[in-house]
């Protein structure tokens, strides 16, 4: 007597991941907070993802947003040289440079200090609030590839560099004082770092991923 068997399901190439170590193919999974994936032949890892990398990523881009305004417009430090003061901030340094015909020098700075910087928050912001209430308003896929081809050209860092050098040059020739912007942009710069740490790349496709297939479904 003849006994039927039903047909394997196909797999989907889509599906699946090579390991990077032996080459097993293995079927895709969504990543759990926290969780390590180990290759089940060589026990490779496949993936680490980080503890509520989508909230923590949320909140610290949103206090960024915040604290991006106040640390461009507030002063930064205050100079008394022979009884006279000057306040300076950021974009009015921008600003001096335009009037002292160093334009490529101002375009630079302001492209890295300041466009870019809140570019990236707002993205970053925009992706979390994405994958985080599970909304897909507009293309939340490009705009972190978008994130990811600005990541490079943030350099707040490189600024925070430029302003202890002055500080210590200045000390010589006039009394310094610091203001309120300076510690906003400290803390500007120290959540910019914070939120490239704690956001798990491969977690945010799987779950963007996920709400696209859901929505399309």
């Amino acid at each position: 007597m003849a006994t039927s068997q039903s047909n394997p399901k196909p797999i989907d190439p889509k599906g699946l991941t090579a390991c990077p170590e032996c080459d097993l193919l293995i079927q895709k999974t969504t990543p759990k907070s926290g969780v390590k994936g180990l290759c089940p032949r060589c026990k490779c890892m496949l993936f680490h993802t980080k503890k509520d990398s989508v909230e923590r990523t949320l909140i610290l881009s949103l206090a960024g947003l915040i604290l991006f305004l106040p640390a461009m417009v507030l002063p930064i430090m205050t100079l008394n040289a022979m009884g006279i003061e000057r306040t300076s901030n950021i974009l009015q340094g921008i600003t001096t440079l335009f009037q002292d015909d160093f334009h490529l020098v101002a375009i630079l700075v302001l492209l890295t200090t300041v466009i870019v910087p809140f570019l990236k928050l707002l993205l970053l912001f925009y992706v979390s609030i994405s994958v985080r209430f599970k909304v897909n308003l507009g293309n939340p896929a490009l705009a972190f590839r978008s994130y990811k081809r600005l990541d490079e050209w943030g350099m707040l860092e490189v600024y925070m560099l430029g302003i202890l050098v002055s500080i210590t040059k200045l000390t010589d020739l006039a009394q310094v004082s610091y203001d309120i912007g300076l510690f906003c942009f400290v803390f500007l710069l120290i959540i910019t770092l914070f939120s490239s740490v704690t956001l798990d790349k491969q977690q945010y496709w799987s779950l963007i991923g996920r709400n696209v297939s859901t929505k399309n479904g």
